[in-house]
């Protein structure tokens, strides 16, 4: 059976979006850290982080594009304004979650999201799915029904229903960036974070913020907006769909890990076990593919 071959733009092209990816999961991986931090309600949460979010997104979208900021807003158009609204639903539900269930609870439903991606972008975009991505997302799949059978039943139904609103909305994402490869990122995040701040806002309290949640937030806001969020759309424009959700799985097992370091919150034997099938599907699947590549 002969390889697959690519040309070494295809390879770079490939290779800078799975780094990109990777390295966004890393980011929104100790975003558990930074809720378990705070002293505020969850709503008081979603608005500040939000809206220190946009703080960050209308200061690069002024320092990339200058005079011409207004004219980048206006060419995102309507695929732009979809991806924010999606965007900013994932943001909420994925805040809520972290409030409403445990972080392994939220991590083991976020891995549903590169299912959700490959359903949504073959019905969409027709976008075929490789036998690899197939076997790897099976793989994973083991992992999370490993997890679940340990972390659910324990009193998280609504977290648990938000976190799945989360990974639903973030495959939405996923599949519209990709269907729209040159489409402005700064300002789709910038709509992001003004929609979810504005959604918030009338159920917060924000003179409850202490100056230690002040500064926890602002680290929250960058890592998992401006950082993890750009770069997981840069990356997920440069491969497919199915598997831009697949990588973002390592958060599975980075999250829990990080709470379970510094605030010692036991995940469980089943979701050290699942985490580990999840990510060793994760790996086989990115070294894999670049050997394919290569060849």
């Amino acid at each position: 059976m002969s390889a697959i071959t690519a040309s070494p733009d295809a390879r770079s092209v490939h290779r800078l979006g799975v780094f990109l990816v990777v390295a966004s999961a890393i980011a929104w991986s100790i975003s558990g850290i930074f809720a378990r931090m705070l002293t505020v309600d969850a709503w008081t949460t979603v608005s500040l982080r939000a809206a220190i979010g946009a703080i960050y997104m209308a200061v690069g979208l002024v320092y990339v594009h200058r005079t011409d900021s207004l004219a980048a807003i206006r060419s995102i158009g309507w695929f732009g304004i979809v991806i924010a609204a999606c965007a900013s639903l994932s943001m909420l539900f994925f805040v809520g979650a972290l409030y409403h269930t445990t972080i392994a609870n939220v991590s083991v439903i976020y891995a549903t999201t590169p299912f959700l991606a490959a359903g949504l972008a073959w019905l969409i975009m027709r976008e075929r799915v490789s036998r690899r991505t197939l076997i790897a997302s099976a793989g994973a799949l083991v992992g999370v029904v490993v997890m679940v059978g340990g972390s659910f039943g324990s009193g998280h139904l609504f977290g648990d229903a938000m976190a799945l609103g989360m990974a639903g909305s973030f495959a939405i994402v996923a599949v519209v960036a990709r269907a729209r490869p040159g489409l402005e990122m700064l300002p789709v995040n910038l709509f992001c974070c003004l929609f979810t701040a504005l959604v918030g806002l009338p159920f917060a309290s924000p003179a409850a913020a202490t100056a230690q949640d002040w500064v926890v937030l602002t680290l929250f806001a960058f890592t998992s907006i401006p950082l993890a969020f750009f770069m997981f759309l840069a990356g997920a424009r440069r491969i497919p769909a199915a598997e831009s959700g697949l990588i973002s799985t390592l958060d599975v097992v980075l999250a829990p890990l990080w709470v379970y370091l510094i605030f010692a919150e036991d995940p469980g034997m089943a979701a050290i076990i699942g985490g580990a099938i999840v990510l060793s599907a994760v790996i086989w699947h990115i070294l894999g593919g670049w050997r394919l590549r290569s060849s």
